[in-house]
């Protein structure tokens, strides 16, 4: 069988080529775009690491290029596996583009996160040690995502307003869920209306709904993963380069499919709900999938939770910081 994260030559712009980066954590891979015109341009690039780096040299190459002649990063959102080359290539000269919002988060305040991680760890059910391992993780990944990608030596674009990178005009959309500040990049190629969707759009499985991490605004992931399909829908896009998985054509089915995987997540943690509340999200997480071995699972029970909230299907009972969510009770 092909490998299904490798791009069709026969029927991919000749203009994109793609990197693709072996990485430790699911799903296993992450791709890169090269666009192959007089100034290059590539968008994301990669995990961290000297395997990395040398598929970024490899894969320029492979079309004629050195790191040197790379004239524009644009970044998709700041993960680790996305931005782990800017480094690289901008000590090799290429300007970086990245959203304003994302430069914005890198330079937080580390005590102030580590108060928001702390408030939503413990409403989960975290305790003593495990609140702990909690913050230095997430101070952890702010200190090495501000050092991958420097706010300082990065030039900011907005959501909503076309820029331009190395000659080429690109429509930044807010696609928020898998990443608060994650932007989708619009542009026109060959004649195709593409889109280089990162992880916000992918086939075929749906991007955990990350969004902030444990931290203010956890709960908010789910519903922040449906606006960002209200924005992409009702667009005209002749073929997609996401993040993780095959490129693909088939805009409208993946943006329905997306919605559905996210109908069904929230259907599940309701069905947990449902089962063993009250109950805090952690216990609901173990419930649903056993124990969880990604945070993304428990990401994703909290975003469901915030969606069931708001759709009036769940309430919670806050003690001593923890939520224990039930289902409901209909009004008399």
């Amino acid at each position: 069988m092909d490998d299904p994260t490798q791009r069709d030559s026969a029927t991919a712009p000749s203009q994109v080529s793609r990197l693709d980066f072996d990485i430790e954590w699911p799903p296993k891979h992450a791709a890169a775009y090269l666009i192959d015109e007089p100034a290059p341009i590539l968008v994301d690039t990669g995990d961290p690491g000297d395997r990395a780096e040398a598929t970024i040299r490899e894969g320029l190459a492979a079309t004629g290029y050195e790191p040197d002649d790379v004239e524009a990063v644009v970044v998709t959102h700041p993960h680790s596996d996305h931005i782990g080359q800017v480094p690289f290539l901008r000590e090799a000269g290429a300007g970086v583009y990245a959203p304003r919002p994302v430069l914005e988060q890198l330079e937080r305040d580390p005590a102030d996160l580590a108060a928001g991680v702390r408030e939503v760890a413990r409403s989960t059910g975290y305790h003593g040690e495990a609140i702990d391992r909690a913050v230095e993780h997430a101070q952890s990944s702010l200190e090495r995502n501000r050092g991958l990608l420097a706010p300082e030596a990065a030039v900011p674009f907005e959501f909503g307003e076309p820029f331009s990178a190395a000659g080429r005009e690109f429509e930044p959309i807010h696609t928020p869920g898998h990443q608060i500040h994650h932007a989708s990049l619009a542009t026109e190629l060959n004649g195709e209306r593409v889109l280089f969707s990162g992880d916000a759009l992918i086939e075929p499985f749906r991007p955990g709904a990350i969004h902030v991490g444990i931290d203010y605004g956890a709960y908010d992931a789910v519903e922040a993963f449906h606006r960002a399909m209200d924005r992409l829908e009702g667009r005209d896009v002749d073929r997609v380069f996401p993040g993780h998985g095959p490129v693909f054509t088939d805009y409208r089915g993946v943006i329905e499919t997306t919605r559905s995987a996210l109908e069904t997540l929230t259907g599940e943690v309701l069905e947990a709900v449902t089962a063993v509340g009250p109950a805090s999200p952690t216990e609901l997480t173990r419930h649903r999938v056993g124990e969880a071995r990604h945070p993304a699972q428990l990401l994703d029970t909290l975003g469901a939770l915030g969606t069931l909230e708001e759709r009036g299907r769940v309430e919670y009972e806050d003690c001593d910081g923890v939520r224990y969510y039930s289902v409901r009770k209909a009004s008399p």
